[in-house]
This record gives structure tokens, C-alpha cells and sequence, in this order.
């Protein structure tokens, strides 16, 4: 079994990717519970391993939306070579046996030095999409960050470690994507991707959107609305309208090196980049940051509260 990591920041078009792979008999790709983030800062309070491998199986069940084969806790035991959680994660997702799964937690990244991890032998699937539509999007997302400076800050870190792991990575183990070309060719993408990876090309995943995965997605919650519909391909350049001159001021200062890196133009000249922030600014950002997120939370269905709630029931009884 071969396994796909996507990493990247989300609102890049992830999930859009994680549907299109779904839909090829042999790779598994259900939505993410973010098992790693969430259980390999806990895991030294577990003194059981039989209730870190229930723990994360309940996690699981709670996800917004929802897996339509979650295993069994000794599916899990008889699956694990030795007790660690990287282990429950990959026994997690591989217990139907699939010849490719693959994991959308964009922020496993973060497990790029860690030896189990490597151990798993990852293809880091790499999906980036420019900026400033990126913070557009988060903007107005009942997750993430909300104010510019935030979204940029956490935009120009998140594309720094996928720059870093693909120096540090095999030619075979990554594979990049870019989201605008993805929604103006994705058959090509697709098809370079199968031939890297021996996968037999077909043209089903152009309608992932009829997929009952799609389905789930797209009722589940604003973050996927979209997922129902066909390919949106004129989805982007849109912060060009959502978001004001001195929002992409800031986000370019912020990430011109990244944004020209990836081939954005940057729309502001270098003189009016050269500026920083003080201790006051970021101060005066840090506050309407916080404001933003409570109004966030406070607008999120009672269906996906309930969900939060759940999963942090889970966490705080251990």
C-alpha cells in the first residue's frame, strides 16, 4: 500500500483533489479527522493503548463528515506492528486494504521529521493556490484565521515547510499542484499524476461532484458547499473584489518572495512593500483576529457545534 499525504494550507482546493483521487477504485480518500494533530500531543497521558486506539475510532465517528467504514478496535490491534499512534493512524485508514489511501490533514506536514512518520513512506502531494484568494476565502470561513495579517503570516509558514520538505524529498515522493491550473486542465493533472504513480487513467473523477462523498461533503457544512457542483473554473482572482487595497497591501508584504515563487504576480511595487509592523499594529490585529473568530464559531450550524462538542468531550477526558 502506497500512501498520499496532501499538505499545503486549506481553502487551496484540497478537498476538491481529495474527491477527484476518491473516485479511483484503488485509492482510498475519505475525509480527514485530523487524527495526527489532534491525538500525538496527548498521547503521553494515555497509560492504556486499548483507550488511545478507542479514543481516536470515536474521533473518527465525529467528523463532520462522515466515513462509511470505520474499523473496529481489534481490526486495529491485529492490523499495528508495534504501539504507536502513527501506527492506529495508517491501520485506521487501511484496514479495507486499499493499494493507495490517502490523507488530506494538510498540516501532517508538521511530522516530516518525525521517524514513524517517515516510516509510513509518504508522497507528499503539495497543493498551493495564490494567496490572496486563499485569505479571501478564510475570510469569510467559519474556520482559520480572519484577519489579514493572521491569514498571510500563517500562508507564508505553511508554504516555507512545503518549500523545505520538497527540497528534502525524492523527485518520486512529491508531486505539486496548482490549483488554477487544476480548474483549467484537470485531465492533465490527473493523467500526470496516474503516470507517476501507476494508477490506469479514467475520466470518471471529472464528475466527483455526483459522488455520494460529494454529497456528504456538501451537506455537512458551508466549508463545502461547493463540492456538489461542477468544476467552478473561474474560481479565482477573486480577492481582487473581496478583498480591499490595503488587505493585499499587507498580504504581498507579507509573502512577496512565496507568492513569486509559485508565479503570482504581485500587484503592488517594491518601495510600497517595504514596510513592517510594530508591536501596536500587530496588537490592534491580534484583538480583531479574536472578535472575528467567536463571531465565526457563533455562525456555524447547530449540527456542526454538536460535532465540536463531541470531539471535545472526547479530549478533555483524558
Amino acid at each position: 500500500m502506497q500512501f498520499f499525504q496532501l499538505i499545503g494550507t486549506q481553502r487551496s482546493g484540497s478537498n476538491l483533489f481529495r474527491l477527484m483521487l476518491n473516485e479511483f477504485e484503488e485509492i482510498y480518500a475519505p475525509h480527514p479527522p485530523h487524527l495526527l494533530s489532534t491525538f500525538h500531543k496527548l498521547q503521553n497521558k494515555y497509560n492504556d493503548f486499548d483507550q488511545l486506539i478507542s479514543d481516536m475510532i470515536k474521533w473518527v465517528k465525529f467528523n463532520p463528515i462522515k466515513w462509511n467504514d470505520i474499523p473496529s478496535k481489534q481490526k486495529i490491534k491485529d492490523l499495528i506492528r508495534e504501539e504507536n499512534i502513527f501506527e492506529i493512524f495508517k491501520a485506521i485508514y487501511t484496514s479495507s486494504n486499499p493499494k493507495f489511501w490517502c490523507c488530506k490533514s494538510l498540516q501532517n506536514f508538521n511530522f516530516f521529521n518525525n521517524k514513524n512518520f517517515k516510516g509510513l513512506n509518504p508522497i507528499y502531494i503539495y497543493i498551493y493556490r495564490d494567496g490572496r484568494d486563499v485569505a479571501s476565502s478564510f475570510k469569510k470561513a467559519p474556520i482559520g484565521e480572519k484577519h489579514i495579517y493572521h491569514i498571510a503570516k500563517k500562508w507564508n509558514e505553511d508554504q516555507k515547510k512545503c518549500f523545505e520538505i520538497e527540497k528534502k524529498t525524492d523527485d518520486f515522493n512529491f508531486f505539486s499542484v496548482k490549483y488554477e491550473d487544476l480548474l483549467s486542465n484537470p485531465k492533465l493533472i490527473i493523467s500526470n499524476f496516474c503516470a507517476k504513480y501507476g494508477l490506469s487513467y479514467n475520466d470518471k473523477f471529472i464528475n466527483y461532484y455526483k459522488s455520494s462523498e460529494s454529497k456528504k461533503a456538501s451537506i455537512s457544512g458551508g466549508l463545502w458547499k461547493n463540492l456538489s457542483k461542477p468544476l467552478i473554473r473561474d474560481n479565482k482572482n477573486k480577492y481582487q473584489k473581496e478583498l480591499t487595497a490595503k488587505e493585499i497591501l499587507i498580504f504581498e508584504s507579507i509573502n512577496k518572495l512565496e507568492l513569486s515563487r509559485l508565479d503570482y504576480k504581485i500587484n503592488n511595487s517594491d518601495s510600497n512593500l517595504n514596510f513592517s509592523f510594530n508591536s501596536d499594529d500587530i496588537n490592534k490585529f491580534d484583538i480583531i483576529n479574536s472578535e472575528l473568530k467567536i463571531k465565526a464559531y457563533k455562525n456555524l450550524s447547530s449540527y456542526e457545534k454538536k460535532l465540536i462538542d463531541e470531539q471535545k468531550r472526547i479530549i478533555s477526558s483524558n
